[in-house]
């Protein structure tokens, strides 16, 4: 079994990519939540083998925020718990994806746990001393894109506790762009991790997802082409992420060449070429 990171800026299509794995049978990847790195310290040296300790985990979970959204209970969690011979943070943590899984009606466990949350780009060392095991998938989209999609929610000011916050300045979005990417590249040199271009699982999804399944030690599973019709994004986020209700479109790969303006588009590249081109994009 094998536990994954999905690290990427926002509106990179982390969530699209969440759910297409999520759909193989053999994966569990559920909707965003962090509470493996917001628990970390306090029950990082707890001895899991005292019931009290393993049941006030399984409270600490359920209270994290958005842990509401993936509808598991104190009873699903410590029954998890209880089945682990050796209980540690790692396993127990994983235990919540399996217990996550199981409640999704699957009868077996997963093979790969996935966590995809894209406020870990400020914690990246914390997430890796709470899974120093953990591989990563960095999922990277063109900056001008990436603008596009700010620029969009903006203008539909979506409400709710979980409603993305992004800024509207071009500059600003290249800057943080080029600063989550080129951080996490530096932070990845050491790690087991792949990158995946948003642009190359629109235009090729079955290709760029046999990769995927490759690094994580399993075979595609055509199941993940249809992950619209299993799409499980919980209704207090799914407002601004309503694409992944739809089959991938190629068109929305470079989409910026008719959205933005000639002058947008050349303060885009102008101001991030260098990170652009590391993953291989032209202006």
């Amino acid at each position: 079994m094998s536990f994954c990171y999905i690290l990427g800026n926002p509106r990179s299509g982390t969530s699209l990519f969440r759910l297409m794995l999520n759909a193989h049978p053999e994966m569990v990847a559920p909707p965003e939540c962090g509470f493996i790195q917001w628990n970390h310290d306090l029950f990082k040296a707890a001895d899991f083998k005292d019931s009290d300790q393993r049941k006030a985990f399984a409270k600490a979970v359920l209270e994290s925020k958005k842990m509401e959204t993936w509808g598991l209970d104190i009873n699903q969690l410590v029954h998890a718990f209880d089945r682990i011979i050796e209980p540690s943070y790692r396993l127990l943590c994983e235990a919540v994806f399996q217990a996550y899984h199981s409640h999704k009606g699957h009868r077996s466990e997963a093979s790969a746990l996935i966590d995809k949350n894209n406020y870990y780009l400020d914690f990246l060392d914390e997430i890796h001393a709470a899974m120093p095991h953990a591989k990563y998938l960095h999922l990277v989209r063109d900056v001008r894109d990436v603008a596009c999609s700010y620029l969009a929610l903006k203008e539909k000011a979506h409400q709710g506790k979980y409603a993305p916050k992004l800024s509207s300045s071009l500059e600003e979005i290249s800057k943080n762009w080029c600063a989550n990417n080129e951080k996490t590249t530096a932070f990845l040199s050491d790690k087991n991790h792949f990158v995946v271009r948003y642009e190359d699982l629109l235009r090729a999804p079955e290709a760029e997802l046999g990769k995927v399944c490759a690094f994580l030690g399993l075979q595609y599973h055509p199941q993940m082409a249809t992950y619209y019709l299993l799409n499980d994004e919980p209704a207090e986020t799914i407002g601004w992420k309503k694409k992944t209700l739809e089959p991938v479109d190629p068109k929305r790969a470079g989409a910026f060449r008719n959205t933005l303006d000639m002058d947008a588009q050349n303060l885009l590249w102008n101001l991030s070429k260098d990170t652009l081109e590391k993953f291989g994009y032209s202006a």
